[in-house]
């Protein structure tokens, strides 16, 4: 049966409220340990009640996650585009494109923050979350080998994992810097991401 302009207006409805709730519960996640976030909070934040808000999600770990692959998912479309090119991407493109994401989206890069030192998922949700989070560092593993020039790149996915983890320290150490300004702040994060690139292009290429 063809939707009616009734379903379609309950529907175009419910996206927006579920676009009320993902907005809120990031601002949230942002600020404090996702655990220490509660539906209540969520709720008073997206203009609802818990109870209108348990009909979207039933626990946060989903909300959390609904959240967390949003981004994950973008910033993957975002490193295909600029990779899809004949030439391919380049590794210090690549990173940069990985590190201006979290600048421009500074909530999410906050929500992950927390996440990265106290976070635990349930089952459920860590069963979500790897294959999204592989296929990132499967495009970061792709970069890498092509630095090899045609031949096997030895720990192409250790490597891959230690360029991760060095972005995400950059944003770690000086996202907060004090006495600077947002622009200056981006701009030496910018210039502390050429140098890792540089860093693990040349050791890769030295193997």
């Amino acid at each position: 049966m063809e939707p009616t302009p009734y379903d379609e207006l309950k529907e175009q409805e419910r996206e927006i409220r579920r676009d009320l709730i993902l907005t809120a519960a990031l601002k949230l996640f942002a600020e404090k340990d996702y655990k220490s976030v509660t539906v209540r909070e969520i709720a008073k934040g997206a203009g609802m009640s818990p109870g209108t808000l348990y009909r979207y999600y039933e626990n946060i770990d989903d909300l959390f996650m609904d959240v967390f692959v949003a981004s994950v998912k973008e910033i993957k479309e975002i490193v295909d585009r600029e990779c899809s090119g004949e030439r391919g991407c380049s590794l210090k493109r690549l990173c940069e494109v990985y590190i201006n994401y979290l600048n421009d989206n500074f909530s999410f890069y906050l929500m992950m923050g927390h996440f990265m030192l106290a976070g635990k998922l349930s089952f459920e949700a860590t069963e979500r979350l790897n294959p999204i989070m592989r296929k990132l560092i499967d495009k970061i593993e792709e970069v890498v080998i092509s630095l090899g020039e045609n031949r096997d790149v030895e720990n192409s996915r250790i490597i891959s994992h230690a360029l991760f983890a060095a972005l995400n320290g950059n944003m770690i150490s000086y996202a907060r810097y004090p006495g600077r300004t947002q622009v200056e702040i981006n701009d030496y994060i910018l210039k502390l991401t050429d140098l890792v690139a540089g860093f693990f292009e040349a050791g890769v290429k030295s193997q």
